[in-house]
C-alpha cells in the first residue's frame, strides 16, 4: 500500500499532463461508472490527500486509491512533430480501470483499489474521516515560527486519545493521522528508539514523534529533475542533533526539502553505510541484514488491529526499548 509521499510524487508527475487540459475522451472500466462520460470537462487540479489522489474535472472529482497494486501512467498521444501516436501501455489492458484522454496525452489508472467519481463539493465530507495529513501543504515548515500549528495539535490530540493503544498501531490508523504507511511506521519508531508495543500514553514526546515522521516523509517528496527520475525513498539521510525530536534531524525537511537531498548525512549512531548496495532503511525489510543502527537482529511480526491493517512490522529489540 502506498505511503503519503508516493501520492505527492504521483500528483506532481500527473499535474503537468492534466491540469488545465480539457478531456476529449474518458473510459471508466468499473460497472457502476461504465456509462459516465466526462468528455469536455476541464481538469482544474490534480492533488493528493493522504493516500488518495483527486483529479477535479468540471464540478466532479475523480477519486482513487492505489491500495496494493494500483498505479497511474501517462502516455503521449503526439510525437515531437505533432503527429498522432497510438499509446502502447506497459500493462495489460484488462488491468485498466480508468482512461482519461486530452489532446496531447492519455492517462490510465491500472488495478486501482478504489475508483469513485463524486461532486467536488462532497469531497471534504467523503474524506472527513481522515486525520491530519502529514504532507498537507498548510502544515507549517519545521523550525518555523509555527512548526505544525493547528494540524500538529489536532494530530497529537487524536493519537493521545488512544492512550492504551500501542503506538505502532496508532501511527497506522488513518483516522488519527493520515499518510503514514508501514515503512514510515517502522523507520520513525526505530529512530525514536520506541518499542512499537508501547502504549501511546507512555510515549515521552508525541509531538516530536509526529514531527520526526513528517520530516522523514517530506524529504522523500522530492520531485524528479530534468532527465532524471525522482530519488529512491530513503530514511537513512539523518543527522544527530540534540535539539531535534529524539535527537534526530532530517536535513532538507523544510520548504527547500523537496529540492534538497538528505543523502550522505551521518546516521545518528551505528555504522555508516558501507560499499556495495546502499541501504535505504534502518530496519524496514532488513530481516537478513540486521538493524543498520546496531547491527543486531531484526524482529519481524504481523502487527495490526484493524481490518486490512495487519502489516509486517520490523523492529529492533536492542534499539527500541
Amino acid at each position: 500500500m502506498p505511503e503519503g509521499d508516493s501520492l505527492v510524487r504521483l500528483a506532481d508527475r500527473l499535474r503537468p499532463v492534466l491540469a488545465g487540459r480539457q478531456l476529449e475522451r474518458t473510459d471508466f472500466r468499473v460497472p457502476r461508472l461504465a456509462t459516465l462520460d466526462l468528455s469536455g470537462a476541464r481538469i482544474h487540479s490534480v492533488r493528493p490527500r493522504a493516500k488518495y489522489l483527486l483529479m477535479d474535472a468540471g464540478e466532479l472529482t475523480v477519486l482513487s486509491h492505489l491500495k496494493m497494486e494500483g498505479r497511474w501512467e501517462a502516455y503521449p498521444r503526439l510525437d515531437a512533430a505533432g503527429g498522432r501516436l497510438t499509446p502502447r501501455w506497459r500493462h495489460p489492458g484488462w488491468q485498466a480501470r480508468c482512461v482519461l484522454e486530452t489532446e496531447r496525452d492519455q492517462v490510465v489508472g491500472f488495478q486501482l483499489g478504489l475508483l469513485e467519481v463524486l461532486p467536488t463539493a462532497g469531497v471534504a465530507e467523503r474524506l472527513g474521516f481522515l486525520g491530519p495529513d502529514l504532507l498537507d501543504p498548510d502544515w507549517a515548515d519545521p523550525g518555523g515560527a509555527d512548526p505544525g500549528g493547528d494540524l500538529l495539535a489536532e494530530a497529537v490530540l487524536r493519537i493521545a486519545a488512544a492512550a492504551d493503544r500501542p503506538i505502532g498501531l496508532a501511527l497506522l490508523d488513518q483516522r488519527l493521522v493520515s499518510g503514514i504507511g508501514n515503512i514510515y511506521r517502522c523507520e520513525a519508531l526505530l529512530l525514536a528508539g520506541l518499542d512499537p508495543h508501547r502504549p501511546v500514553a507512555s510515549v515521552p514526546d508525541l509531538p516530536g514523534l509526529i514531527t520526526l515522521t513528517r520530516d522523514l516523509m517530506r524529504v522523500n517528496t522530492r520531485p524528479a529533475g530534468p532527465g532524471r527520475p525522482a530519488p529512491r525513498r530513503t530514511t537513512t539521510g539523518v543527522a544527530p542533533d540534540p535539539t531535534a525530536p529524539y535527537g534526530v534531524r532530517v536535513p532538507g525537511a523544510g520548504t527547500a526539502g523537496r529540492e534538497a537531498t538528505a543523502a550522505g548525512a551521518a546516521p545518528p549512531s551505528g555504522p555508516r553505510p558501507g560499499r556495495g548496495r546502499e541501504p535505504h532503511y534502518w530496519v524496514y525489510g532488513r530481516r537478513r541484514e540486521g538493524c543498520l543502527r546496531c547491527g543486531g537482529p531484526v524482529t519481524v511480526e504481523d502487527f495490526g488491529d484493524l481490518p486490512g491493517q495487519d502489516r509486517t512490522l520490523y523492529w529492533c529489540r536492542h534499539c527500541q526499548r
